[in-house]
């Protein structure tokens, strides 16, 4: 019996240990605002643009297009997609994607592109209705528009049949994590990649080519996944002790019998 009773408090400190981790995981949705800038406008002009204020405003483009010369009709362009929804915890979410229209226009590399372009993006992470992230973040692109002569001078991984493929070169910044509070206190990273590469190629650092004649595409991915916090919160700490002092009464009650 006083064995039965030992075994009966370890099952009380046991659930109530447990139930202290059977807390609800939040529900976390994102919203992706992101374009093209205009050259040589303010940052914060854009920031008032996404962020709704219309004084001063400047627009942002989800396509950018550039031709071999102004009286051309063949050209290239970029279309830039953003998204919103729901987050599922760990696993991999598609928040934007580019997709390049690439045609071969013969001319030196950087023609279309003056100067490197600028993409300016707000991504917002929300606990229900309350804004946990509010980000923003301009990335510089840069293209380089091969001559398609063989031998190719730059890498071509795609295996453009032209033959060489294209090659953006981008700033990372926009892909460094970002760590949160959820609205429960719980801690949170928001994790960046990209990936779904078609006919398009990554080195894993800062440049991604796009074949040559083709209609390539890739995807930026968030997961969001839980981080541990070094102190227990207070109600895990109140309902361990509970499961102690449990613990303690049954053995009093032993030496007691």
């Amino acid at each position: 019996m006083k064995y039965k009773t030992l075994n009966k408090a370890m099952a009380v400190g046991i659930l109530a240990i447990s139930s202290s981790f059977a807390m609800a995981i939040p529900t976390f949705s994102f919203t992706e605002s992101a374009g093209f800038e205009f050259d040589d406008v303010p940052i914060a002009s854009y920031e008032n643009q996404i962020n709704g204020v219309t004084t001063p405003a400047q627009d942002v483009y989800d396509t950018m297009t550039w031709y071999d010369n102004p009286n051309s009709t063949l050209r290239s362009s970029l279309l830039l997609t953003s998204f919103t929804g729901a987050v599922a915890i760990d696993t991999w979410t598609t928040i934007s994607r580019l997709t390049h229209f690439n045609n071969p226009i013969p001319s030196n590399p950087l023609h279309g592109w003056d100067a490197p372009q600028d993409i300016f993006g707000r991504l917002r992470i929300l606990d229900g209705v309350s804004v946990r992230v509010d980000d923003t973040d301009p990335i510089q692109i840069t293209l380089e528009e091969t001559l398609n002569v063989a031998p190719c001078v730059i890498a071509n991984p795609t295996g453009s049949p032209l033959p060489c493929d294209d090659r953006f070169t981008f700033t990372a910044i926009g892909l460094a994590p970002l760590n949160f509070t959820a609205l429960d206190g719980s801690l949170w990273t928001a994790s960046f990649t990209l990936a779904n590469f078609v006919n398009s190629a990554f080195n894993g650092i800062d440049t991604v080519y796009t074949a040559e004649s083709q209609v390539s595409s890739l995807d930026v991915q968030m997961m969001l996944t839980e981080r541990p916090s070094s102190v227990p919160e207070p109600a895990t700490l109140g309902i361990l002790g509970l499961g102690l002092l449990g613990l303690g009464l049954a053995k009093r009650r032993k030496q007691n019998a």
